[in-house]
């Protein structure tokens, strides 16, 4: 399911904690501009180590501006890290030499399945810093809608499975014998029922043949088939988006296996013969673009019969919102093409993993649209070669959300258009830059996993595919400090950067943090650092060395970013 809140440019050893007077008197140093007051000591009884002997601070990039441990090159970028895999906090004694007005971000990545405390950061001033917001003002309103989507997200992941009889599974002769729906024709209408359960009225409107043989009709709303409106030039162009040779259809094939096909289950619509439909149809007549812009419902995948599949359009179908895509112009029509390949991944989704798997196997909702948004990505370029999705939208929103950037969310809560979090921005971002790293196998992997029922493990493991010695919480760790860090593209540092990437068919085109200009940071320091989350904070203009004792929760890793 897509959704859009506007078009956006477009994871015991006690010691006393050190006193106040003795954390202050750490900080500073060479005339600096930004370097302490950092971290005053919470009033807590919990155990806190303190480190002693070499700080557990370590360079942690190569061909970069850290000269070792504890210097700084003068210019560039440099990464150092200290990670915490003990079970209480750490505080972490920080002195880097070599600054003449560089900014220092630190970030803390928890690494962890478990919320951590994050006691005693102090966030100063700064012109990236929010200003004083209220922020349940800037949430995404809740409406009538939000429970019909998330009813629709479960019944892709699970709720499908138990309208299911294994007993019911027929011979695949059987299943061939039984007609596959009714042909029809260019002006033919029917009526087709929405995700509120609302029937509308379409007429179909164009239609073709890709290149497997799959027939795709395109059917818009009667009152919104108008040349002002979906013209036919417009349905057409965008039939052609999807079904034409090298179009979204074909892309999705190319990546993740067929839509549909063979299944044996007598519930569900005949896996051959069966065409793709795609209506356009005005969800909300508010005269406004965007909101929920697309969706694809298993529901329609199944023969009608009583209680909800009543309400079964018997259709392979994806549902696009006919105002998005007129109503903003070329924008627009961007929007609504990428939303047909987001849609069209949770399609396949559920036919690969749902249906043929097993409603066990199929992807948790942060993982279901954290793999449509990946897709997004890889067909962005021979959608429009102007337009990325993850590039001009979800990491921009990722780094600039509410004024504050979506930071401290984690990457298994699914909370999208939330008050400091949102979701699309969050696991889009974070897919986009695992494509970029690990590539195309990595990406197929993840949609073809097996064995594993768990999300993060489905995960870390297609990770493990490309990329042995890592996994979800080393990736993040890279990713957030890139982004957090605002790590130039052009320090070509490994591992820490969105490069261009083109494998068979597909172009990703490079993505830079620190020439975007849009990070936003938090004015303040939350209570509890998210499970898979990460939270940062700047030391803006320091001069000589920076120096600064910080309490790293555990399970969390410190990536100190100066550039």
């Amino acid at each position: 399911m897509t959704s859009s809140p506007s078009r956006t440019p477009s994871i015991v050893v006690k010691s006393a904690a050190l006193t106040l007077a003795a954390a202050l008197s750490a900080c500073g140093g060479g005339g600096g501009g930004g370097g302490g007051g950092g971290y005053a000591p919470a009033a807590t009884a919990e155990p806190v180590k303190t480190t002693s002997g070499s700080s557990p601070l370590k360079v942690s990039c190569s061909g970069c501006s850290a000269i070792d441990d504890s210097t700084y090159a003068g210019a560039g970028t440099g990464i150092w890290q200290a990670p915490n895999a003990s079970t209480v906090p750490v505080d972490v004694p920080l002195a880097i030499s070599g600054l003449n007005g560089q900014s220092v971000t630190l970030v803390f990545t928890n690494e962890s399945s478990t919320a951590e405390a994050l006691s005693g950061l102090v966030v100063r001033s700064s012109s990236e810093i929010a200003t004083t917001v209220n922020k349940a003002s800037v949430a995404a309103p809740h409406d009538e809608d939000d429970a019909a989507k998330a009813a629709i997200r479960e019944f892709n992941r699970a709720g499908f499975g138990k309208l299911l009889d294994p007993q019911a599974k027929v011979a695949p002769g059987v299943m061939k014998s039984i007609a596959p729906s009714a042909a029809y024709v260019v002006s033919d209408q029917r009526s087709v029922y929405l995700y509120d359960y609302s029937q509308r009225t379409v007429q179909l409107a164009a239609q073709r043949t890709t290149s497997d043989g799959t027939t795709v009709n395109l059917w818009v709303e009667t009152g919104e088939r108008d040349a002002a409106r979906v013209s036919d030039a417009l349905a057409t162009r965008m039939l052609d988006k999807f079904a034409a040779s090298g179009g979204i259809y074909d892309l999705l094939v190319r990546v993740g296996g067929p839509l549909w096909g063979e299944h044996g289950m007598s519930q569900l619509l005949p896996g051959t013969g069966e065409p793709l439909d795609i209506f356009i149809v005005n969800f909300k007549p508010d005269h406004q673009p965007y909101g929920l812009v697309g969706y694809f419902w298993g529901l329609n995948n199944f023969r009608k019969g009583s209680g909800d599949l009543a309400y079964s359009n018997e259709s392979l179908s994806l549902y696009l919102d006919s105002e998005s895509l007129y109503l903003d112009g070329e924008a627009g029509v961007k929007q609504i093409a990428t939303v047909m390949a987001h849609e069209g991944m949770h399609m396949q989704n559920f036919y690969r993993r749902g249906v043929k798997m097993g409603s066990d196997f199929t992807y948790d909702t942060w993982l279901e649209e954290m793999s449509a948004l990946m897709m997004e990505d890889w067909a962005s370029f021979n959608i429009d070669p102007s337009h990325n999705a993850i590039r001009d939208s979800r990491y921009p929103y990722y780094l600039n959300y509410n004024g504050a950037g979506s930071y401290n969310c984690s990457l298994t809560d699914w909370t999208p258009m939330a008050a400091s979090c949102e979701s699309y921005a969050v696991t889009g971002s974070f897919g986009g830059f695992l494509n970029r790293q690990l590539g195309l196998n990595f990406y197929k992997a993840l949609l073809t996993s097996t064995g594993v029922t768990n999300s993060a493990e489905m995960l870390d493991r297609a990770i493990r595919s490309q990329r042995p010695d890592s996994g979800i919480g080393q990736e993040l760790r890279r990713f957030t400090a890139a982004s957090a860090g605002t790590i130039p593209l052009g320090a070509n540092i490994p591992g820490y950067s969105m490069p261009a990437r083109s494998e068979d068919v597909f172009t990703l085109p490079a993505i830079d943090p620190a020439s975007l200009g849009s990070r936003k940071l938090p004015q303040s320091a939350p209570a509890m650092l998210q499970a898979l989350a990460s939270f940062p904070v700047v030391r803006s203009n320091v001069v000589g060395t920076y120096s600064e004792t910080v309490r790293v929760p555990p399970g969390t890793t410190l990536s100190v970013v100066i550039n």
